[in-house]
């Protein structure tokens, strides 16, 4: 029995389901259309472009007060479809989050950026699922890094896919506006 078909036999979750599930070590769990989704745990190399790329939005947004980087965060981006995703990296505007601690749970409402670092087991349709749920759920920005092919696929609602390589600079256009990083440097340790 192909993957498809065991999926559609499987139970449908909520979100509150979803998250009384117990913690499996390894495996990465997200919730799409109320079927869960397990992803093998990354490598190394995605490791440790999560943290050149994590520091420098951090960074970043941290010292211009923009809003908040979170890493491998579950982001609620459909109740009504039991949807949960989880980025290996998002950035919310200051403007969309109230004032305090983030909640300790999922956040409610897709990130402005959503960052999704390839490894090997992601599949490309898998991805562009990804994607276009951030989207569709109001994301404005998506970038889609591959460390092996040393390139990030940028997407924006409503505008074609834009291809960096490790010769261009990766910006943050309206999202992040002045943000600027070569991905030399983000795939400097990668070769």
């Amino acid at each position: 029995m192909n993957m498809a078909a065991r999926r559609a036999h499987e139970p449908r979750l909520t979100i509150e389901e979803f998250l009384r599930l117990p913690e499996e070590d390894a495996y990465r769990l997200e919730l799409v259309r109320g079927q869960v989704v397990r992803e093998p745990r990354p490598g190394s190399r995605h490791g440790e472009v999560l943290i050149v790329l994590g520091a420098a939005l951090y960074q970043y947004v941290s010292s211009h007060r923009l809003g908040r980087v979170m890493g491998d965060t579950g982001h609620v981006l459909s109740r009504a479809e039991a949807t949960v995703r989880g980025p290996d990296l998002s950035f919310v505007s200051a403007q969309r989050i109230a004032p305090g601690p983030l909640p300790l749970s999922l956040f409610e409402g897709a990130p402005d950026l959503a960052v999704e670092i390839l490894s090997p087991s992601n599949r490309e349709g898998e991805i562009r699922g990804k994607v276009a749920d951030y989207l569709a759920a109001g994301g404005r920005l998506v970038w889609v890094v591959d460390p092996i092919r040393r390139r990030v696929t940028v997407h924006e609602p409503g505008k074609q896919a834009t291809l960096l390589l490790a010769s261009d600079v990766l910006d943050g256009g309206p999202v992040l506006p002045g943000f600027r990083l070569p991905l030399g440097e983000l795939f400097a340790h990668g070769r």
